[in-house]
């Protein structure tokens, strides 16, 4: 049924799914989903990708469906395996300061692709880059259609003033018992602290879209239904967009200023070349750190709100001139490879590679020869790995 020997594995977050998106351009495979929300979005936006898009929430079901179509490569967008064939680990964030690579998991992959030097050498710093198997620095493939000016939307205002983007990451709760937050003591979202405060100090000379990560849930009374609440009730309607979306690409370009706090985006703004502010999720515990494996790292690349005065100023300030240019950009190219519009190019033809060393390996022994793998790969992380990262400082 499928001439190309590649699936794709997603959880049902949309956000994993724009860099299986690009991929899958060039390598169409099927693609596996876990949830029916990711389902829905796939069928509702993507009609030609959903005929070969499959739900399949059961873990052994889907290792019998790759095996029924004797598929070899299995690409994850997140640290997860589904302990099949040949697995290939891309990321969907894998720019982010957050303790995300320092993962023992990431052993368990035969092919690691990341978007830069910088994700590479934290992987190094934190001791597990000679436990993968292999892996290659290739680029940032989301940013590739604007690098290629093939992006295309509708603009979200027409009035001639300044646009600010607030892309704030999401809110991740310690598990009940646990004594720290699931990435970092003292949390990575400044939706909190920050949240309505932006709102109401945002000065009125400019526009304002607040992009909310797409694990920042519609319902309830939280931060971002009192954001919803707060907009509608001064009647901001037509300068301040709150929005969910799983592509942040389009809000991006139309936006001057950005202001973030410790996520991925703030390395995809750094494609604009235009200036970021932060804000800072706790004053009295965060600020700017020229370490790779501090949260803050990307910090050094503008201006941080520690009180409220600081928004109107710090708006006003970067609009006026972009005086943390070279900083920026230094960690840009530091952070992401090549951005020439070719990063896809290089992801697809890596795995092709991986692909083409083992496709001539009869299916039924290949089949076995990679259990194997994996076993003794799972047994390691377990028993090795996972006591090695427990250690790291800060976690």
């Amino acid at each position: 049924m499928f001439d190309c020997k590649v699936a794709y594995y997603v959880n049902d977050n949309i956000q994993h799914f724009p860099p299986v998106h690009r991929l899958q351009t060039k390598l169409p495979g099927p693609i596996i989903v876990r949830g029916k929300k990711i389902l829905g979005y796939i069928q509702e936006n993507y009609p030609e990708i959903a005929k070969r898009t499959f739900f399949i929430r059961n873990r052994r079901k889907a290792k019998k469906f790759l095996k029924q179509h004797q598929m070899r490569v299995v690409v994850y967008p997140a640290f997860q395996t589904l302990n099949f064939g040949l697995s290939v680990e891309i990321f969907h964030g894998g720019l982010s300061d957050k303790r995300y690579l320092e993962n023992a998991f990431i052993s368990m992959y035969d092919l690691v692709l990341f978007p830069g030097e910088k994700s590479r050498d934290k992987v190094e710093k934190a001791g597990l880059l000679t436990h993968v198997v292999e892996s290659e620095v290739i680029g940032y493939p989301k940013f590739d259609p604007l690098i290629n000016d093939s992006l295309s939307y509708e603009p979200l205002f027409n009035n001639g003033k300044p646009t600010v983007l607030y892309a704030p990451t999401w809110i991740s709760m310690a598990k009940e018992g646990a004594t720290a937050h699931r990435f970092s003591k003292y949390g990575e979202s400044s939706l909190p602290l920050w949240g309505v405060k932006l709102l109401k100090y945002m000065p009125e000379s400019v526009n304002f879209i607040v992009k909310f990560h797409a694990l920042v849930h519609e319902d309830g009374n939280s931060i971002n239904k009192q954001m919803e609440n707060y907009v509608t009730e001064h009647g901001l309607q037509d300068r301040i967009k709150i929005l969910y979306a799983d592509n942040i690409l389009q809000y991006m370009d139309q936006a001057d200023v950005m202001i973030s706090d410790i996520s991925s985006a703030c390395y995809e703004w750094f494609h604009f070349n235009r200036p970021i502010i932060y804000a800072n999720p706790d004053p009295v515990h965060y600020q700017p750190s020229d370490d790779i494996s501090s949260n803050t790292f990307a910090w050094q690349a503008g201006d941080v709100i520690n009180k409220d005065d600081d928004i109107a100023k710090f708006i006003n300030s970067n609009l006026a001139a972009d005086n943390h240019k070279e900083k920026r950009n230094n960690i840009f190219h530091y952070s992401i490879y090549k951005p020439d519009g070719y990063a896809t190019d290089r992801q697809a033809d890596t795995i092709t590679k991986l692909l083409s060393k083992n496709e001539d390996i009869p299916y039924h022994k290949f089949s076995r020869i990679c259990a194997l793998k994996h076993f003794w790969r799972n047994l390691k992380m377990q028993l090795v790995l996972k006591r090695k990262v427990d250690k790291l400082e800060g976690l």
